[in-house]
């Protein structure tokens, strides 16, 4: 028996210990819902447990244990002599590196922001300030509450129906989130102005398991996150582009 394709990575992070608390969350409530992936951590599980409890340590002859001890010891000596001939020209040259790595601006990794955004609007149930499928409700009750106007598409004829907006926090500044559905699927679409040409994404990223698509349009760079898979998100990105404001 395999597990979902969508979840086989997840599964083994959770099974690990390593995944972060959203996508910890989201695997186990899949498994509580699928008996296939259910079936292949429990089997992991138990191989695991298996493993532990076999004694599979063997104890080293002697003489070879001799060989080794005086092999190490030997060697010992040859490194500690290389080391005190490179310790100080290598120290300062990895001094030197760690300072021009602190001096050096980093930028900032916007899609992680933007997937935190997303993982927060549903942690904290706090997913739209104004929960309204019609545009014209959604719109103008920015008004006052951003320095300018983002823009809102009515996609519910393509499978995309709006659910609302609100505020949020993106690279250092309040910005626009838009919020549609497609099934049972949030998307949250950061909307916020920008300078320059219009900027057409050659694909998706991926940040916290989350699907990332990323582009700008008259004059506001948007960001779409959502853990729809890569084609039907990338379907979402290419309407809103091609869709006229309202």
């Amino acid at each position: 028996m395999s597990a979902c394709p969508e979840f086989e990575t997840l599964l083994h992070g959770l099974f690990d210990g390593e995944l972060d608390a959203a996508n910890a969350i989201r695997c186990e409530q899949h498994l509580a819902e699928c008996a296939a992936c259910a079936a292949v951590y429990a089997e992991s599980s138990s191989l695991r447990t298996a493993i532990r409890g076999a004694d599979l340590r063997r104890t080293a002859p002697e003489h070879l244990q001799a060989r080794i001890r005086a092999s190490l010891a030997r060697q010992g000596i040859l490194v500690a002599q290389y080391v005190r001939r490179i310790a100080l020209p290598v120290s300062m040259t990895l001094a030197a590196c760690l300072m021009l790595f602190v001096m050096l601006p980093r930028a900032p990794d916007i899609g992680m922001e933007v997937a935190a955004g997303h993982v927060r609007s549903m942690m904290a149930a706090h997913l739209t300030d104004v929960q309204n499928s019609d545009h014209h409700t959604v719109k103008p009750w920015f008004m006052g509450r951003l320095n300018y106007s983002p823009p809102v598409y009515d996609l519910a004829q393509d499978g995309f129906p709006l659910a609302g907006g609100r505020i949020d926090y993106i690279d250092n500044r309040p910005v626009a989130a838009i919020v549609y559905r497609h099934g049972p699927h949030i998307i949250n679409l950061f909307i916020w102005p920008t300078e320059g040409a219009d900027i057409i994404p050659t694909g998706s990223i991926i940040r916290q398991g989350y699907n990332i698509r990323h582009w700008t349009k008259l004059g506001m760079t948007c960001w779409a996150v959502s853990d729809l898979n890569a084609s039907e998100l990338a379907r979402f990105e290419q309407l809103i582009r091609t869709a006229t404001p309202l």
